[in-house]
């Protein structure tokens, strides 16, 4: 996999990073998912300029679970907000809202996803790349829902043969870890993959 790849890839998950904080408003009450038997509905609708769509899960039972999910886009500044409200079988609401925008050598994305106690938690990535240099950097800064901070940077740099990465990770518990990873490719087409991981109390 190229650096471009892997970064194209690895930026569209838009909430990748922020189920770091907030994978608890997935589990947060009862999911709208349901492996007991039920039914579900789809409403897509194009708007002026964006979309919008709601699914609704009905168990068995007769309970239902809503997703109403909104798209906007506005060309002019470049950017685009999503906003989606959830509401469980339980009755409580969360919400996770994003706004991406592009940059001069990238994008920006700031989210933040609220539980169904009204509690946030907070995201906020950078990418910036420098094609000349073959150069990847993205950063994310977090805080969990109870308030702990943490952050993870990625370094990618294109290279004769392959590429390099670099990973630092700052834990809210206040561990940092790091991984470095290193491929190599000959010209008959193997590679070599070295990684170093490192972890600090």
């Amino acid at each position: 996999m190229t650096p471009q790849k892997f970064v194209n890839i690895f930026g569209t998950a838009t909430i990748a990073m922020l189920l770091v904080a907030g994978s608890a408003l997935a589990r947060d009450g009862q999911r709208t998912r349901t492996t007991q038997p039920h039914s579900r509905t789809t409403e897509r609708q194009r708007t002026e300029n964006g979309r919008t769509r709601t699914d609704t899960v009905t168990r068995a039972d007769g309970a239902t679970a809503t997703r109403a999910a909104v798209v906007t886009n506005d060309k002019e500044a470049g950017t685009r907000t999503r906003n989606v409200d959830y509401t469980g079988f339980d009755g409580k609401t969360r919400s996770v809202d994003s706004v991406a925008a592009r940059t001069d050598n990238g994008l920006t994305r700031s989210s933040t996803a609220t539980n169904a106690a009204g509690q946030t938690a907070t995201r906020n990535m950078s990418v910036g790349r420098d094609q000349d240099a073959g150069l990847t950097t993205r950063s994310a800064n977090y805080t969990t829902f109870d308030g702990r901070e943490g952050s993870k940077t990625d370094v990618i740099q294109r290279t004769d043969d392959g590429f390099s990465r670099d990973t630092t990770r700052n834990l809210p518990n206040g561990e940092t870890h790091t991984r470095s990873v290193d491929v190599s490719c000959g010209d008959e087409g193997k590679c070599v993959r070295q990684v170093e991981v490192e972890q600090k109390p």
